[in-house]
């Protein structure tokens, strides 16, 4: 049996001695709590650093192919046989084949409210991913005139970020725009600027900055470029294909892709060329004669970070705007209720309330272990195991529950079901003695 945990421990406690009225606990092996997840330990653990949100036109206005019939409203991510619910203002909510009906983007029948989500801090927990994907969804749900995320982040996991990428470029019912604050982190660095550029519209405080979007490799030796731990080849995939998958994203909404691109290779080169009044984003390998250089935008070497004035003056931003309310003014929202989503920032502070459950439970146990040690009357000792059967129980069901605690479930349910055997053999010698 084995339960307890001084500052390494769960130790075991191994087999009883009865006397007539007590009984005698001994201590065996020890097991170290922090290294419970031992057999699902690596050399060598890696996330890839990087976030990628997309984003959809709303649909508002809903004209039935066949008859013309024209309702306003929106639609909602709830679908089920191809028919998906749709709020409208004639007829109330509907379930509508929606390849039935054209959709246009507007604002008819859209509630006059404003959510607003914030991505403050580095976004790494499973936990997290999810209170970002249920805040999304019902946030669109809602039918508001669009949804704003507030940014000020450096990035992320990227497993984490493909679920949310997943779901942000299949939202055909929302527009989502980015507002890009500067503080603590400066703005959307790293996987915030590929959040960023996902997003239909972009618009920056004057003192805040978008780019260096590099795939990072973070080992149990601190960051390293992904190259390094992958190798030459591996790593070089990578790259690529987040090269890619950023151009893409800057390229659905207008935005120059290669920029977006140096942004997370600092061996692309960008120059803005002139030609036939156009302006052109391309490799100085490619300049041809007649094309006029106007600006160098990346040199080789360096990823590419852009102030607000300058990502709108290469339009990958579309607006500078030095507050909540200005941005508002300038989407024709003044007058939107402003209501704040603050999922995110509730996950991560449940997880730290559970992590402080967790303390508690480890020196309860420590706790009850001391106790065994010594002689107690056998009703007391049952009281004891009781106990610490409801400690292990509540240590599965947490370890279930999040993931991002890194704890295994199954040394407990060993633990547990160790304290169920030794409280059902003390009963039974108990009541043969009576």
């Amino acid at each position: 049996m084995l339960f307890t945990t001084n500052s390494t421990p769960f130790q075991t406690c191994y087999l009883f001695q009865f006397r007539p009225e007590y009984v005698i606990i001994i201590l065996v092996e020890k097991m170290a709590f922090t290294n419970i997840q031992k057999l699902q330990a690596v050399i060598l653990t890696v996330f890839l650093v990087i976030f990628v949100f997309g984003s959809a036109c709303p649909g508002d206005t809903f004209t039935n192919r066949k008859t013309q019939e024209v309702l306003h409203g929106y639609a909602t991510t709830r679908s089920k046989g191809g028919q998906t619910t749709v709020h409208t203002q004639e007829k109330g909510v509907l379930t509508l084949n929606l390849s039935r009906w054209k959709i246009t983007g507007d604002r008819s029948g859209r509630n006059n409210k404003v959510i607003i989500l914030t991505l403050d801090d580095h976004l790494g927990l499973n936990i997290e991913r999810q209170a970002l994907e249920q805040a999304i969804i019902k946030s669109i749900n809602q039918g508001p005139l669009f949804i704003l995320i507030e940014i000020n982040t450096p990035g992320g996991r990227l497993d984490l970020v493909q679920r949310i990428c997943g779901l942000i470029t299949n939202n055909k019912n929302c527009r989502v725009f980015a507002s890009v604050k500067g503080g603590n982190y400066r703005g959307a660095i790293s996987g915030g600027a590929a959040i960023a550029i996902a997003c239909d519209k972009i618009f920056m405080s004057d003192n805040s900055v978008i780019g260096a979007a590099a795939l990072v490799a973070i080992s149990g030796t601190g960051p390293k470029e992904v190259k390094k731990v992958y190798g030459e080849v591996l790593g070089e995939k990578l790259v690529s294909a987040w090269r890619a998958q950023l151009a893409s994203l800057a390229e659905r909404h207008g935005r120059p892709g290669i920029l977006a691109m140096a942004m997370a290779d600092r061996d692309i080169e960008v120059i803005e060329v002139s030609e036939d009044n156009r302006r052109l984003f391309i490799d100085p390998a490619n300049k041809r004669p007649q094309q006029n250089t106007v600006h160098v935008w990346s040199k080789k070497g360096a990823l590419l970070t852009l102030t607000a004035q300058d990502a709108v003056k290469c339009g990958i931003a579309d607006k500078v705007v030095n507050s909540r309310r200005e941005l508002l003014r300038h989407l024709q929202a003044q007058d939107a209720q402003i209501v704040t989503n603050n999922d995110l920032q509730n996950a991560r502070m449940e997880l730290k309330r559970v992590k402080g459950q967790i303390e508690r439970i480890r020196k309860s146990l420590d706790f009850k272990t001391q106790q065994l040690e010594y002689e107690h009357p056998t009703p007391k000792v049952l009281k004891i195991l009781r106990s610490a059967r409801s400690d292990f129980q509540t240590l599965i069901r947490l370890a279930k529950k999040y993931p991002d605690l890194q704890l295994s479930a199954r040394p407990f349910e060993d633990e547990l079901n160790s304290i169920e055997a030794a409280y059902d053999k003390i009963k039974r010698t108990t009541r043969r003695r009576r």
